[in-house]
């Protein structure tokens, strides 16, 4: 396989599109996770999606799209670029658009006939967002149309925050696709995006249907309307599956407070915990347990989170323990992707 890394400083955004424009894929930045990106109306661009990384061709891609420019009217903007895409754009998506994007929230709606099979997993429905990573707009308003851009790792595995996470995921991968990484930073927000249904607005309101950083009270305080949350909507969606963003290792959620002796029997493990670090050391000698101290402030972890959970992972430990999260709204979308995390791990 053929993958290189382009330094920020060093990228030609009209030869990028160029590459695009030829089905070659793309890793690019956004403001959640990196993604792996193609041309949304390539088919063969978008099969090799799927078969880098190894993912079922039944589970949906999200398409990502330019921002309006200052000049642009917004509401004719969204009006007009949402129909590109969807047979029915319900006004409230306007609204949200204009709201949250550039940002962590996609929108289900009802597909247009001309998007592909391949983006939509064989459904009626398109998930569509804007990327909130300066690089990345440049590159969609270039390119002038979508990009479908699931996380650009293996599936089922951590999502990539950094160029070299991608790297890591694909560079011994035996194939003749190329991939360009495109080095845009550590993303900002870490997590994967909120994704709301408004598919189905008239019959059963807002739906979230993979919580994220943007909440449900955000989304009321925009639309004034309740929003509900359905975890196994019969839409398929990214990130839907149980076990997924997993570590190889074994990894268990439990109130570090309540750590025990038979939890260092077969050997070290790595331990993630709010707690006073230097106390729990006391109670636990340092040759059975490293210890990883997070803050309790819902932005820094679910920044830190994929990078954390991929560090820990080839350390060599017997599995990881990971402190409880705090309940509120605000680390809904961080628990959602530990939940997934906690299933998927331990497949060696």
């Amino acid at each position: 396989m053929s993958i290189q890394i382009i330094p920020q400083s060093e990228i030609d955004i009209l030869e990028l599109v160029k590459r695009i424009q030829q089905g070659q894929l793309l890793a690019i930045p956004t403001e959640t996770v990196y993604g792996l990106a193609a041309n949304a109306f390539d088919e063969q661009a978008l099969k090799k999606i799927y078969r880098l990384k190894n993912r079922p061709e039944n589970h949906p891609l999200i398409i990502h799209i330019a921002p309006p420019k200052i000049e642009d009217e917004q509401s004719v903007f969204w009006e007009m670029e949402l129909s590109r895409w969807s047979s029915d754009v319900p006004p409230q998506a306007i609204v949200l658009a204009k709201a949250f994007w550039p940002g962590p929230l996609t929108l289900i709606l009802k597909k247009s006939r001309h998007v592909s099979h391949f983006v939509t997993g064989g459904q009626n429905t398109v998930g569509i967002r804007v990327p909130r990573h300066e690089l990345t707009i440049q590159i969609l308003q270039a390119f002038g149309s979508g990009l479908a851009a699931p996380s650009a790792n293996r599936f089922g595995r951590i999502s990539p925050t950094t160029a070299q996470h991608v790297w890591e995921e694909f560079s011994n991968f035996i194939g003749d696709e190329s991939l360009t990484i495109l080095d845009g930073g550590q993303c900002a927000v870490g997590i994967e995006s909120t994704i709301l249904d408004l598919s189905r607005i008239d019959l059963v309101g807002p739906v979230i249907l993979r919580p994220g950083m943007i909440t449900a009270e955000d989304i009321f305080s925009v639309l004034g309307r309740e929003v509900t949350t359905n975890l196994h909507s019969e839409i398929k969606h990214s990130g839907g599956v149980l076990g997924h963003y997993a570590p190889q290792t074994l990894l268990i959620s439990k109130e570090t407070d309540a750590l025990c002796e038979a939890d260092f029997i077969n050997g070290k493990i790595g331990v993630v915990t709010f707690g006073d670090v230097q106390e729990l050391q006391k109670r636990w000698p340092t040759q059975f347990v490293d210890w990883y101290s997070l803050p309790k402030d819902p932005n820094i972890v679910a920044r830190d989170l994929y990078g954390l959970l991929r560090d820990l992972d080839i350390k060599g430990y017997q599995k990881i323990i990971f402190d409880q999260l705090p309940t509120d709204l605000a680390w809904f979308g961080i628990q959602d992707r530990l939940t997934r995390a906690i299933y998927g791990s331990g497949q060696h």
